[in-house]
């Protein structure tokens, strides 16, 4: 299963420039108490266009469901899903991308 170390920086975890629908998970289970992580999701719409921000969602302090779904969705010609810790200490993130 991949796995980042976060950094401070937003970081891909994961990237498809093909047609087809995809879902996943991301695990958050080493976060503390203090910890702030931010999952984005971007779609492009044309083939060498810009991300667009399709959907955010922050996570703070340590996860009573630490599994975070990434619903099916579907990418055309580019689909990104990033994460960025913006406080506490540095975690690894581990994450699983599924292709239907």
């Amino acid at each position: 299963m991949p796995s980042t170390m976060m950094d401070g920086t937003e970081q891909v975890l994961f990237e498809n420039t093909e047609l087809a629908e995809f879902s996943g998970h991301i695990f958050l289970d080493e976060m503390e108490s203090g910890d702030s992580i931010t999952i984005r999701i971007y779609i492009r719409d044309e083939e060498d266009g810009e991300y667009k921000l399709y959907e955010e969602y922050t996570y703070t302090d340590a996860q009573s469901k630490p599994c975070i779904y990434i619903e099916p969705i579907i990418g055309k010609v580019g689909l990104r899903i990033t994460a960025q810790q913006t406080a506490g200490t540095y975690r690894t993130v581990t994450h699983q991308w599924f292709k239907r």
